[in-house]
């Protein structure tokens, strides 16, 4: 018995959540917000406000007897090597530098024996929003 009460409390309680949009004769209209007044350049700058992180170009000069170029990026602000990486031309992109952060990246020119036969000096950048960067690593 005490089954069948908790079955039919069960049913009671599910069929009065029915959404009113779902329940006959008592449909709403339906409104929709729509930004047809919103030129592209708001959208673009909201957007670009709401950003997180940054992407920055790196560039390094050519290095004779080069097989591939190693980065390694710091985070100065957090105190840790977060992320390294290779390039087998003399440009690439780092990703996701958060905003606000401080970091360090340096790089080296590896030949096909691993050896190392250039390193760069390091440099510093901060990840700052809306801004397309572009750093310049020369390895000697």
């Amino acid at each position: 018995m005490k089954k069948i009460m908790t079955s039919l409390a069960t049913v009671a309680l599910l069929t009065s959540a029915v959404p009113a949009f779902a329940q006959e004769g008592q449909q709403t209209a339906v409104t929709t917000a729509t930004t047809q007044n919103s030129s592209s350049n708001d959208l673009s700058k909201a957007s670009v406000d709401q950003q997180e992180f940054q992407d920055i170009e790196v560039r390094f000069n050519h290095v004779p007897n080069v097989d591939r170029y190693k980065w390694v990026r710091y985070n100065v602000t957090d105190g840790y090597e977060d992320m390294t990486g290779t390039a087998y031309t003399t440009s690439t992109k780092i990703y996701s530098l958060s905003i606000g952060k401080l970091y360090r990246i340096h790089a080296y020119a590896l030949d096909q024996n691993n050896n190392v036969i250039a390193v760069s000096n390091a440099v510093e950048i901060r990840g700052t929003r809306g801004q397309d960067t572009v750093i310049y690593l020369v390895l000697k």
